[in-house]
């Protein structure tokens, strides 16, 4: 059986922001297209921005009437570049069979190193340790035993969580989670499903 991480940088660019900015620290940080004009869309937000109910990809001037004290930060993009290859290179470490998904995510098999001495939870534990040290982030980790469980796995308890979804649990985890949190369920084919009376992962 597999054994499979799914690692995801929490939010990746107001996190490398409030990291290479002190005074950003656990304030609502909005990374957006133009500050100034207070125009475009949330391209990312921290997790302060996030309590008050902003949502990447909606325009600024909805996002700043949810969070009024909102900062908005325009992106380096070159930078998170530069944090996202430190990143992938963290995970090659541990194990040569990695697949991005994103500038921030990525699968890693780690079926090979996974023994009685060394659990697939100590090993998430110790990747995530190595990238909180390296790169002064935190990530959330899923493990389980198929791509689309893990990415449900890091997806169910953020920031900087670990979830192992097993043969075991899974029903009990994920099957009471909303359809749309399964792995590439957009708005269209959620409310198509909806029609079919499937409103959670375990009505599927």
């Amino acid at each position: 059986m597999k054994t499979i991480l799914h690692c995801d940088i929490n939010n990746f660019y107001a996190s490398v922001e409030e990291k290479l900015n002190p005074f950003l620290e656990n304030k609502p940080v909005i990374v957006c297209g133009n500050p100034e004009n207070r125009s475009g869309i949330v391209l990312a937000k921290s997790k302060k921005a996030k309590e008050c109910g902003v949502k990447t990809a909606e325009t600024i001037q909805t996002a700043m009437k949810k969070c009024p004290n909102a900062i908005l930060v325009s992106p380096s993009h070159s930078t998170y570049d530069f944090y996202s290859e430190k990143f992938f290179y963290i995970c090659f470490q541990f194990s040569p069979l990695v697949e991005s998904f994103g500038i921030d995510e990525c699968w890693i098999d780690i079926t090979h190193l996974v023994n009685k001495k060394r659990t697939a939870y100590m090993i998430a534990k110790e990747l995530s340790s190595e990238i909180k040290k390296e790169l002064g982030l935190n990530v959330s980790i899923g493990i389980s035993f198929n791509k689309v469980f893990a990415k449900l796995g890091s997806d169910y308890k953020k920031p900087n969580g670990i979830t192992e979804i097993t043969k075991d649990n899974f029903k009990s985890l994920i099957y009471p989670l909303p359809i749309e949190n399964l792995l590439n369920i957009g708005r269209s084919l959620k409310k198509a499903l909806h029609k079919y009376n499937i409103f959670t992962i375990g009505d599927l």
